[in-house]
């Protein structure tokens, strides 16, 4: 039994079994029926606002406690990288795949990233500081054709949402105004079971493959040593990793520092399928343009509100709702078929650190995205909402991306941690517009349903009731063809088949195009006041030649402001490397010297 119910302006919508609802667009009151008892789940229509002795010898200590005495000399040896378990590792930058398909063998993989996802306790790992809001999503065009999803069947249809918005790499009290990509994370409480669309303010991100991931978060955090910011190792890994060139410039430019949460769009980054009711399939990527305009932040901007205002982004959406606005998105998909993918000249398609040239690949309008209410309750429906990509519904999946796919089971692993194996039963992560009848997933800490109540938990089985509770094999992934080795290397043609420059050539493309001549001032001039907090000039100029590599001038407007370093070192060392990246791939990622003695 499920009833959903609302006030001011009805919509209908139907249930899983075909009975039709009124359904406020504004606010849904919801109760349902999750096999024993009621829960009320958040989307509702009345809000309340408001010294130890030592007994260990140091050695021994020191072995247990993994700790390395510090290198002192040139004769040292360099230590070798082991996993926990102490085995020696090889290459630390490739996940193990076939393909770009990442396997589930790769216990080095694994052990990153689920020690990664376990690094923090109660507070998320990554988008810890954020706010959230509901509201409602609307199909705006007729995409059946193309996708079998029913929340996309037609036009008008109308479907629950919880979003998300946070900054990523620091803590819950973190300024929301401070240079960081930001977080929107989207839950469609679809009539086949929640949908999650995960997105961060910038088209691409900084790395392609998952075993680099816990790194990013990283290289953004706060110094282990000293728990100070860490601008060294920010411009470190951006230095050493050379697809990251297109987020660092969006990272470094004022997108770094959005107004607030309404005022920026939205990227997912992956490239997913779309598959209709013929099986048949298209790659898509989408993006979330606000209607209320992309607004910025500068650099003195940005640092003053974090002084004045630091809950200004989260504030701003709350009065901005309160008072009765709306903020509201543009959603859009670009499309390209296997055909065409297979021969695209000068990026990889799968590849998350790569846009699609919007004039190759136009940008096609399917729906909007509405949010018009406020949480009641912060920490039930925004701190323990979990999102994952691997949340997807019949009709769509996620395209032949490592880094995709392995996301697909770490977010859900980082939730078992965070809020345990039964977080699909809190009211906000609840599929409450669907029924439900999972008797093989039981047990666990915090269960407060029926938990299978008397049903079998095997399958198959001779006793289940009702006999007619049985898979819909419809529902199958569409069978995916793979030939290739399993090894551990790049799965991205911009690392074996495509130019160098293919890594650089849409950087150059943002810098000249997607910024006017204020905005890259603003750009060279974030960057060199950053500069100041980095020690090493080692680390500066390789960055700076990384800079060079996308465009002279790029490296010039920095220098114009930061007097350590002159152009013409730049372009010594650009010129050693004129084939090459910052960095030997093919060499456990050492970079390449650049003494110009």
């Amino acid at each position: 039994m499920k009833r959903i119910a609302g006030r001011d302006h009805p919509q209908i919508l139907t249930d899983a079994q075909g009975t039709s609802m009124n359904v406020d667009k504004r606010s849904l009151t919801t109760i349902i029926d999750a096999q024993s008892g009621q829960l009320d789940h958040p989307v509702k229509s009345n809000i309340n606002q408001e010294n130890e002795k030592q007994t260990t010898s140091t050695s021994l200590l020191d072995k247990v406690s993994s700790v390395l005495s510090p290198l002192t000399s040139n004769n040292d040896v360099s230590p070798t990288l082991t996993s926990v378990n102490g085995y020696r590792l090889g290459d630390v930058s490739h996940c193990l795949n076939i393909n770009g398909y990442p396997v589930v063998s790769d216990g080095i993989l694994f052990e990153k990233q689920q020690t990664f996802n376990r690094s923090k306790i109660v507070e998320r790992a990554v988008h810890a500081c954020g706010s959230g809001a509901f509201g409602y999503f609307e199909v705006t065009r007729d995409v059946s054709s193309l996708c079998k999803a029913d929340f996309l069947s037609k036009i008008g249809k109308i479907t629950p949402v919880m979003v998300r918005f946070s900054t990523t790499t620091y803590g819950r009290e973190f300024p929301d105004s401070a240079r960081n990509p930001r977080g929107i994370a989207m839950k469609f409480y679809t009539d086949e079971g929640n949908y999650d669309i995960l997105s961060v303010n910038f088209p691409v991100f900084f790395v392609r493959d998952p075993t680099q991931g816990p790194d990013v978060i990283r290289s953004q955090q706060r110094n282990p040593n000293n728990f100070r910011a860490n601008w060294s190792a920010t411009f470190d890994f951006m230095s050493l990793v050379p697809e990251s060139m297109l987020a660092n410039t969006w990272f470094w430019s004022d997108h770094g520092t959005p107004v607030g949460w309404r005022h920026m769009d939205a990227y997912p980054c992956h490239t997913f399928k779309w598959i209709n009711s013929q099986n048949q399939y298209v790659y898509i990527r989408y993006k979330f343009s606000c209607l209320a305009g992309i607004k910025n932040f500068s650099d003195a901007e940005a640092t003053r509100m974090c002084g004045e205002d630091p809950d200004y982004a989260k504030r701003d959406l709350w009065q901005h709702l309160d008072n009765g606005g709306k903020c509201e998105f543009t959603c859009q998909i670009q499309m390209m078929n296997e055909s065409e993918s297979k021969k695209v000249p000068d990026f990889d398609p799968f590849d998350a650190t790569k846009i699609w040239p919007e004039d190759r690949y136009p940008f096609m309008e399917f729906g909007r995205l509405v949010l018009d209410r406020n949480p009641e309750n912060y920490h039930r429906d925004v701190e323990q909402v979990a999102f994952s990509p691997g949340s997807l519904v019949p009709g769509i999946e996620p395209g032949p991306d490592a880094l995709l796919l392995f996301r697909c089971f770490l977010y859900r692993d980082a939730q078992l941690y965070r809020l345990g194996v039964n977080f699909h039963q809190i009211p906000v992560n609840c599929p409450f517009m669907t029924r439900q009848y999972h008797p093989l997933v039981r047990d666990g800490r915090i269960r407060c349903d029926a938990n299978g109540g008397v049903e079998s938990n095997i399958y198959p089985n001779s006793f289940t009731q009702p006999p007619r509770a049985r898979p819909d094999l419809t529902c199958n992934e569409i069978p995916q063809p793979l030939q290739g080795y399993l090894a551990r290397k790049s799965h991205s043609r911009h690392e074996n088949e495509l130019p160098i420059d293919t890594e650089y050539a849409q950087a150059r493309q943002f810098y000249l195009n997607g910024l006017n001549s204020d905005e890259r001032a603003h750009l060279h001039y974030n960057i060199a006041k950053a500069f100041r907090s980095v020690t090493r000039l080692d680390i500066k100029l390789r960055f700076l030649v990384a800079c060079y590599k996308v465009h002279p001038e790029y490296a010039r407007g920095i220098l114009k402001l930061y007097d350590e370093i002159t152009f013409d070192q730049v372009e010594q060392a650009a010129r050693k490397l004129q084939d090459k990246h910052t960095v030997d791939r093919t060499n456990c990622y050492e970079p390449y010297d650049l003494n110009q003695s």
